[in-house]
Order: structure tokens, then C-alpha cells, then sequence
């Protein structure tokens, strides 16, 4: 039985561009909320913050943002759920949630 379940959780990965004017405090502030949000899901969850960076070209009237990764073991509806919770945050520019194929290649956390 706890095979099933394992193939129920897969491997998604999170490209979140936050507003450039948040300093670097909010921007761990957030991190840690997205992070403690997937964690109490059940998930297990791995976080790259890249720092701030120049866009191609704008969105939302911003030039840069910050661009944080986080790769998480979900499902369908926890995808849903990070989804809905992510659209109400203002400070987020652009997210893309990715489902990845090979799931061997990451370290995970909880």
C-alpha cells in the first residue's frame, strides 16, 4: 500500500519571479512562507533562490526580479492549491509550475 502512494506524488518544479522591489528580506520572508506551505502538504521540497536578475523583457512594468526555484514532490491537487495560494500574492510578477520527468537527479529536504 505505501508503493501507491508514492506513485501518486511526482516530481514538480516552481519558477516564481518576485517584484524587484522587495529587498532581500521579504523575498527570504516569502521563500520561507511557500516553503513551510508545502512542507505542512506533506511535501518534501528543495529551494534555489537565484537572485535578482534583468527580464527579456518587462512584465507587470518591472524590468528585473527576483527568481526563485523550488522543486517539490506533489500531486494534481497540491499543485492546485499552491497555484490559488500563489495568485492572491501580489509581489509575485510570474510563476510557472512544471511537472519534471526524472525526479533521480534531485536531493530532496523536508
Amino acid at each position: 500500500m505505501g508503493t501507491r502512494k508514492q506513485k501518486e506524488l511526482e516530481l514538480y518544479e516552481v519558477l516564481i519571479l518576485f517584484d524587484p522591489n522587495l529587498i532581500e528580506n521579504e523575498v527570504a520572508n516569502k521563500i520561507q512562507f511557500y516553503q513551510e506551505f508545502l512542507v505542512n502538504k506533506g511535501s518534501k521540497v528543495m529551494v534555489q533562490n537565484q537572485g535578482r536578475r534583468g527580464l527579456t523583457y518587462a512584465i507587470k512594468k518591472a524590468e528585473s526580479a527576483s527568481f526563485v526555484q523550488i522543486v517539490f514532490l506533489g500531486n494534481g491537487k497540491l499543485v492546485e492549491l499552491f497555484n490559488s495560494t500563489i495568485g492572491r500574492d501580489e509581489s509575485v510578477l510570474r510563476n510557472v509550475v512544471t511537472k519534471l520527468s526524472n525526479p533521480y537527479s534531485y536531493n530532496m529536504s523536508s
